[in-house]
């Protein structure tokens, strides 16, 4: 699997402090906290990095990707807490900082984003946040309009 890395991090981090997250009309929950070329990882993070693990072991994901903007300050340090947190279990772990995520993930199936960009481009893709998000993130704050 091909996880947007900082957009599968932070929307897990917005849930678990019970900030507003919209549910899109397209199934996928989003976070409105718009990453500006600023990243810290914060006392949410280790939590989000191991839901995100977990679901991936239990859904029996052998090798996952978590792609990370080169250019956003912090990427580093979240690419060895991806690691690190990785090492040991049963889910493959690699993180990859490139200078163009949405442009590689565009082109790949088996995505795993709320990104609508790479959601209109790539070949497939899985909603792996809003079935986090509601089974382990009961504090989580969702806005869902009558539409959906």
């Amino acid at each position: 699997m091909a996880l947007d890395g900082f957009n599968t991090i932070i929307t897990l981090e917005v849930a678990l402090s019970g900030s507003l997250l919209l549910l899109g009309l397209d199934g996928t929950v989003r976070d409105l906290a718009g990453l500006r070329g600023t990243y810290r990882i914060v006392d949410k993070t280790p939590q989000a990095v191991a839901l995100v693990l977990s679901r991936l072991e239990a859904l029996g994901v052998r090798e996952a990707t978590f792609y990370l903007d080169q250019q956003v300050s912090n990427s580093g340090r979240l690419r060895g807490l991806l690691l690190e947190m990785g090492a040991g279990r049963s889910v493959r772990v690699e993180a990859v900082l490139h200078p163009s995520v949405d442009g590689v993930l565009s082109r790949m199936n088996g995505v795993i984003t709320s990104d609508a960009i790479i959601l209109d481009n790539c070949g497939s893709w899985y909603n792996l946040n809003r079935g986090i998000i509601e089974d382990s993130v009961a504090e989580a704050w969702i806005f869902r309009s009558s539409l959906t």
